[in-house]
Order: C-alpha cells, then sequence, then structure tokens
C-alpha cells in the first residue's frame, strides 16, 4: 500500500469516526466522502483499486441502448438479469458432483446391507 492511499484511508478512518460520533451530517460525510475517494483517480481517469470488476459483454451492451421506451421494460430487465448472472462466480461442480455419488453410492451399500441381514 502506498503512502498516498495510507492517508486516504486515515482520511476515511476520521471521517468515519466523526459521522458516527454524530459530529457531522449525513449529506455533509458523502459529500467529504466523494471528495476523499475522487483522489484515488488518475488525472487519465483510471481508478488504482488493484481488484475491479470487469463489466461482462451484457454491461457494455446495455451501456450502448440509453435511451429505451417503456417497450423495452422487458428486454432491460432481461439484460440485467444477464449482466448480473455473468458477473456471479460459478459453482464448483466437480466436487458437488463427488458429494452426490458419494450419497447415492452410501445409499446402495445400506440397501445391500439391510437386504442381506
Amino acid at each position: 500500500m502506498t503512502e498516498r492511499e495510507r492517508a486516504i484511508n486515515q482520511d476515511l478512518h476520521v471521517l468515519d469516526e466523526a459521522h458516527r460520533l454524530g459530529r457531522i451530517t449525513r449529506a455533509e460525510y458523502r459529500a467529504r466522502r466523494r471528495r476523499v475517494l475522487g483522489s484515488l483517480y488518475d488525472s487519465s481517469g483510471v481508478v488504482t483499486a488493484r481488484k475491479t470488476l470487469v463489466p461482462g459483454i451484457a454491461t457494455t451492451q446495455r451501456a450502448r441502448h440509453v435511451h429505451q421506451g417503456p417497450a423495452d421494460a422487458s428486454a432491460a430487465s432481461g439484460r440485467a438479469l444477464t449482466t448480473l448472472l455473468t458477473m456471479r462466480p460459478g459453482l464448483p461442480w466437480k466436487p458437488l458432483l463427488a458429494i452426490l455419488a458419494g450419497a447415492v453410492l452410501l445409499v446402495f451399500v445400506a440397501c445391500w446391507l439391510l437386504r442381506g441381514a
């Protein structure tokens, strides 16, 4: 973490403490927080955060279709759902498959043992 990031973290900590103790209003807190976080941006407009979300294809396509009529509301909601699903991490299907196979095998063994008794 650079000195600049440490200074910004310290400023945010002080700002949060002041808001928590009621020394500043909510509107003032938000305005000051925006200014502090605005200093994270480079002059080129690139955020210096290391782990940012990369928008999927649906997000970039949605940005092109900003002006929509009310008839496109269902299409917009479908694109929003697609965007959320593309940003969601995938389920680890191999461990789930192994657990399911183990459970099925356990049921077969239990049935076989109970039939033999």
